[in-house]
């Protein structure tokens, strides 16, 4: 289970402000502590025990509610007439929590390295700030906010010509593609937010975010020279800068005219400049190009075995990315 508190708290305050969560929520124990920062933190804040439960299932009392007595050390919602109908309850089910809104944003904000004060541009709408690609983090915490009509006509006005990422929950494709248009890319809180640890009860994965790619393509391979991050099919490529240079000489000889890179350019790309002294051999070339090949079929949940038909070996040459099985966007 990916147990990323922001997404528990994200489906609790998509109802609107004020935002409250009756119990404690079944986590493990390293989410149970990453909680218990939460409301160190005021993310979420305890609000009350509750003196009072539901009325009765099966009794003609009339009563709108029970309230609450403690017998022997354990909550039990008493029935005004008759004792069948008392309820003996879980402590823990009578805490209410509040959701410090202001604050979680803030704490989504610091995980985002992010400085300055997140400011609410319109309605449940979020400008966190300006990632390192030069993007604008923006983050929905209601699905509606992207919808609405001139949710973004302020954020054009002070950032005109900036492109921005969303983490909103967007489920039509269609909505997806207009906003793209208008320069909005939109990442699914699923995959902007990381599971919670006891310090870090807010991770964000600033890969997804900062390639800033939403396509659902799944032969499209985006790529981000600036962030050094890079997406197949829209799901971020797990590598190291080394291999992702690598992966940028294939990337780039491909986009012209469907070229192979060579041994020598990939062995720049390795060691990091024309200046450094190339690694001996053949194998450190080969285990890199091994790696973005692993990467390359785990996004898209291929067979590792499909790694050669992207990228292929020419003899005595060096390697080739296959555009007839990708489809190449530098941004």
């Amino acid at each position: 289970m990916n147990e990323s508190l922001p997404l528990l708290l994200l489906r609790w305050i998509e109802g609107g402000e004020p935002a409250y969560f009756l119990g404690l929520p079944e986590l493990s124990p390293a989410a149970g502590k990453a909680f218990a920062r939460l409301l160190e933190l005021g993310a979420v804040v305890h609000d009350r025990l509750l003196d009072t439960w539901t009325p009765c299932t099966n009794c003609d009392c009339g009563a709108d509610e029970r309230a609450i007595r403690w017998v022997d050390g354990v909550p039990t919602a008493v029935c005004p007439i008759s004792c069948e109908e008392d309820e003996r309850l879980d402590p823990g089910e009578l805490q209410l929590f509040r959701i410090g809104l202001n604050r979680f944003v803030e704490l989504v904000s610091n995980a985002a390295a992010l400085s300055g004060r997140p400011e609410e541009v319109a309605p449940s709408l979020w400008r966190l700030g300006r990632i390192a690609s030069g993007r604008i983090l923006l983050l929905a915490t209601a699905s509606s906010a992207v919808r609405g009509p001139g949710a973004f006509d302020r954020l054009r006005a002070i950032d005109k010509s900036a492109r921005f990422t969303a983490i909103a929950a967007v489920a039509s494709a269609a909505e997806v593609s207009l906003l793209s248009e208008r320069g909005i890319d939109v990442v699914a809180p699923e995959e902007a937010f990381l599971p919670s640890e006891p310090g870090q009860p807010v991770r964000l994965n600033l890969e997804r975010l900062i390639a800033g790619i939403a396509s659902s393509d799944p032969d499209l391979l985006e790529i981000n020279p600036m962030a050094l991050a890079a997406a197949f099919g829209g799901r971020a490529l797990q590598l190291e800068p080394r291999d992702f240079r690598v992966l940028l000489i294939l990337v780039r000889e491909a986009n012209d005219g469907d070229a192979a890179a060579t041994r020598d350019d990939l062995y720049r790309a390795l060691v990091g400049g024309d200046h450094t002294i190339a690694p001996i051999g053949d194998e450190q070339v080969d285990k890199s190009i091994s790696r973005i090949r692993r990467a390359l079929c785990e996004a898209r949940g291929l067979p590792r075995s499909m790694g050669t038909d992207l990228i292929v070996a020419i003899r005595g040459h060096g390697y080739r990315l296959v555009t007839a099985a990708t489809r190449i966007l530098i941004r």
